[in-house]
């Protein structure tokens, strides 16, 4: 065999290994899909540093974090979805401030509903994030009764204004 064939086998047999130890070395945070949210809605992407953000996969329970480190997986249960979301204080005006915001709010109660019958309710962390995982259909969420369909495996976002303040 000439030292040319014989170096092309050996690159090739090294590529290949390469390829593969890379395949098996992927974190699972990189089949995360991550979401912040913005003041008004929740949006792909990461946040400014030590902000709050939800890391989502398909048929995992979504998980809100403040750093990148390894991700708690918990598999959502058999037949359902979870709904994702933040309460929050909408934030106008200030002098000192620039205006617009919000505010999350803390450890409140927030109330799920399928048709008639109170559902699993739900309680926000200290960034105002909650997470529940519900059965596939569709809900009232909130003291506003916002709709939102929750699909099996799938998440949901709701982000819920729970007020507004005016500041001058």
């Amino acid at each position: 065999m000439s030292s040319g064939l014989r170096f092309c086998l050996v690159a090739l047999t090294l590529a290949l290994t390469c390829l593969t130890a890379h395949g098996f070395a992927k974190r699972p945070a990189e089949l995360w899909s991550f979401f912040y949210f913005n003041g008004t809605a929740f949006v792909p992407g990461r946040p400014a540093p030590l902000s709050p953000f939800v890391a989502v996969r398909d048929g995992f329970l979504p998980v809100v974090e403040t750093r990148e480190e390894r991700i708690r997986e918990m598999k959502l249960p058999e037949g359902t979805g979870a709904l994702v979301g933040i309460c929050y204080v909408q934030s106008y005006g200030g002098k000192l401030k620039p205006a617009g915001g919000y505010h999350p709010v803390p450890m409140l109660e927030v109330p799920v509903w399928a048709g008639e019958k109170p559902a699993s309710p739900a309680q926000t962390d200290s960034e105002g994030y909650f997470v529940t995982p519900l059965p596939a259909g569709s809900y009232r969420v909130g003291n506003q009764k916002v709709e939102v369909n929750v699909e099996n495996g799938k998440i949901s976002f709701i982000p819920l204004r729970v007020g507004k303040r005016m500041v001058d």
